[in-house]
């Protein structure tokens, strides 16, 4: 199910799970549906298994780009709602 709009809360509860194949390249990924992520993004989406809620993935964020909470958190929740946007992702 797609969910758009959703609240910041809802958001981080939720479990978003990937919907297409990816190729890995060396400054980003390639979705099957034509969408290009950078590294960060291709990050956010390899973690995006239906397992993680995106306060999980946000954790993750912080640790592997050793960034702060506030920062990661703005700019996970921008990632996230592109990648529903383009149907990348499912909620």
């Amino acid at each position: 199910m797609f969910k758009k709009n959703l609240s910041e809360n809802e958001l981080l509860k939720s479990k978003p799970k990937m919907l297409w194949e990816y190729r890995v390249y060396s400054k980003g990924s390639l979705l099957e549906n034509g969408v290009v992520l950078n590294d960060t993004a291709t990050f956010i989406y390899q973690e995006c298994n239906g397992k993680n809620t995106v306060s999980d993935i946000l954790s993750k964020l912080c640790e592997n780009y050793n960034i702060d909470g506030k920062t990661a958190k703005k700019d996970l929740l921008v990632i996230i709602n592109s990648l529903i946007n383009e149907t990348a992702i499912k909620i």
